[in-house]
Parts: C-alpha cells; structure tokens; sequence
C-alpha cells in the first residue's frame, strides 16, 4: 500500500498565498501543486505554515485530500523568512501535536528543514532545499556574509539528519554534494512540474491580446517578485537596446508582472529604482507594469505573450519558465543555474548571460524578427513539458521515495 499521509513543512511560505507577496513565490506553488497531485493519487497531505494574522482562516482547502494548517506563533502579523527562526521551536512544538509518528515528513527550506530536525523523525524524513545558502551567497558577490552564517549552518545539519533529499535539478545536487558533502545516495533529482490543463497553448492569441488591452504587436513578458536578484533592472535595459537594434521596424510591448504591497519599504525601494531607470531609458511608452496577476489572469498573459524572459542574475529553477512553455512561447532565460537544464537552446528557447546587455538584446531583437521560429520553439517547448514536466508523473515519483523510506510497498507506478 502507498503511504497514507504526508506532512509537508514550509513556515515562511503559505502554499496559498498570492504569488508575488513577501515570500510567496515558487516555493508555494511547489507545495501546492504537488499536494494536490499526491492527493489525486490517494495520499493525503498536511501541510503546514506560520500563520501571516493576515485574515486567513486557521485551516483552508488545498484540494480534497489536501489542506493548509495556519500555526500562530511568535508576534502578531508578516514575518520575513530571515526573522522567523526565533519562532520556529514554537512553531514545531505547535506542529507536533498532529503527528502521530506514522507520516512522512516533507520538509522545505531550512526554516522547514530546522522544524523537521526539532520534531526528530526517525526514517520518514525527506528534505527539499528550493534554495541553498552558500550557492546564493556565491551568486550576489555584494551580499553580507554574515547574514547567510546561521542559516549555512542549519542546513548543513538538516542534510545530514534527514533521510532522503530532492533536488530540483542536477546543478542542484552538485551543490549539495561539494558545497555541503551531502551524501549522494541519499539525493534524488525530481524537477517541479506544471499544470499543463491550466497553462496551455491559444486558440486566438490575438483575440486574448485584444480582451487584455494591448495591441497586435509582439508581447515579451517577464514576472517575479520585486527583487534585485531577479534581474528586471536587466531586462529594462535589455529592452531599451532591443528597441535601438530592431529600429523603426516593430514595435514591441515589454510587460512586466511585480509587485503587490505599497506599504513594504523593501519592495518600495526596488519599485522607485526600477522606474527610474524605466525612465532614464526613455522606454516608459513601450513598458506596462502590471501588479501581481491573479491565479485566474496569469494563463492569459502567458497565451497573451510571445517571448517570456527570465532576466535572474542566479534562478534554482524557475516554475514560472515551466509554465511560459506550457502555454506554448519560448523562453529566453539566464544561463546562470537550472535553467540550461530546462530549456533547450535553439530547440524551444534561448540562453543568455543577461549582464551582457548587447547579448541578451540581440537575443530579443532576432526572436522579435522570426515569428516563425517562435512558433515552432512554442510547440517543442509544449511537447517536452507534456513528456518530462507533468506533476501526475512527478508526484508518483515522490511516491516512490516516501515508500522506501517508509518500508512499504510502492504501487504509484
């Protein structure tokens, strides 16, 4: 028999939070999604997270089978993820009073991993990194090394401790093994996955252009949180070169989706430096900046568009180039981490160094100038994520591994 039940651990990130608010990103999806295809598999699935005092209920509905628990601890309201650790034995101890030894424990992140160390689970410990410290702190040179000490720590022992690890990509389990010597018998690569009934191809590209306000010219579409490591000061730049090479020839709309709360003084200060230089370019007629879509808006955009960007300066992995090319457009993406693993360049996308502002421009311009070659990047990069990146097949390999740790028989496949 499968496993009955997975507790799955993620204090800062609420696997039903709107993507895009502080600490809400790939992560939640994630969880989410891979929750709600375990439970479609017969598994069910707890999974648990710091309650924001943001209104939410204490208990809400992922899927049947499925469901997000709210634990209060430490103060009232939003704590960022690198203020949540004074909380987290707290949160454990809250946590612990669910359990009842049986479950698999699917820790995530290292404030996830420290619960899961705290609760002390004996065989059934599997952890997934999302990201790593020392890789992060390699990748933003200008970073306090100071500030990643305790959290490089946490991680090191969570991976000793736990009993099996995920990685989302091979460059990942590199990491693992020579930053951190995490014994690689105990990693399994399992890339996220998508939606692929929910992001999918067009049927009228330019009908959905038209209900969302933009014209008929070609769409480039970035998104993400408000953050410098996400690199839309890059893209910003990149569009105002894109615009000098392709000329007066076409006309070309650069979206951007970022950015929820005015009231964040850390988001605040990337959006004024970000439109500054929007308009020290003098692209600010060809720019729209959109808040964070909705679950229900984001698909259109993506049928909507006709190059989506990923800009990052580093990116794990990137879900949001997983959905771009479900929904059937290539993808021009970072060459700096998971992405060369995802995208398959001159086949469904383009790879680029997006701090060579020329390069990563002269990319954009000649995908600008062959819509022929992005339709037919569009349609392999739908096939190879309907081949490889399906979460229906993804979670029956989590299945696997819960069942080996668990010493029961496994019949996901």
């Amino acid at each position: 028999m499968r496993s009955q039940r997975v507790v799955m651990i993620t204090p800062h990130g609420d696997p039903l939070g709107r993507i895009g608010e502080p600490d809400i990103g790939g992560q939640c999806i994630y969880i989410r999604e891979l929750s709600s295809a375990l439970v479609a598999q017969g598994t069910r699935v707890l999974a648990f997270t710091r309650d924001r005092w943001d209104g939410k209920a204490s208990r809400e509905q992922i899927a049947p089978g499925a469901e997000v628990i709210r634990i209060r601890c430490g103060p009232k309201g939003f704590l960022p993820k690198e203020k949540i650790y004074p909380y987290l034995s707290e949160f454990a101890g809250c946590l612990s009073s669910y359990l009842d030894g049986s479950e698999v424990i699917s820790s995530h992140f290292w404030d996830g991993g420290f619960v899961a160390s705290v609760l002390q689970p004996t065989k059934q410990w599997i952890h997934t990194s999302h990201s790593l410290g020392k890789r992060k702190l390699a990748s933003v040179p200008q970073a306090d090394a100071s500030q990643y000490t305790h959290r490089i720590a946490t991680e090191t022992e969570i991976l000793k401790q736990c009993n099996a690890i995920i990685a989302s990509t091979g460059l990942e389990k590199q990491d693992l093994v020579k930053l951190y010597r995490a014994d690689k018998e105990k990693i399994t690569v399992i890339p996220p996955g998508v939606d692929t009934n929910r992001f999918h191809q067009p049927s009228d590209k330019l009908a959905i252009k038209k209900r969302l306000g933009f014209s008929a010219d070609p769409l480039v579409l970035a998104l993400g949180r408000l953050d410098p490591r996400k690199g839309f000061d890059l893209y910003f730049r990149a569009a105002a070169r894109a615009k000098e090479i392709l000329g007066e020839e076409s006309r070309v709309q650069f979206v951007l989706s970022a950015g929820v709360n005015r009231r964040d003084t850390y988001e605040l200060k990337e959006r004024d430096r970000l439109a500054n230089l929007i308009q020290a370019l003098s692209i600010g007629e060809s720019v729209r900046w959109l808040p964070v879509m909705s679950a229900d808006t984001l698909p259109l955009y993506y049928r909507a568009a006709d190059l989506f960007v990923m800009p990052s300066r580093y990116e794990l992995f990137g879900i949001v180039i997983l959905e771009a090319m479900a929904s059937g457009i290539p993808v021009l993406a970072t060459k700096f981490g998971g992405p060369p693993e995802i995208v398959d360049a001159g086949e469904n996308g383009e790879l680029v160094d997006p701090t060579d502002i020329n390069a990563f421009a002269t990319a954009i311009a000649d995908l600008i100038r062959d819509p022929k070659k992005r339709q037919a990047m569009g349609d392999a990069a739908r096939r190879k994520i309907e081949a490889s990146y399906c979460w229906d097949k993804l979670a029956s390999r989590h299945q696997q591994i819960y069942a080996r740790n668990l010493d029961i028989e496994d019949v996901s496949t």
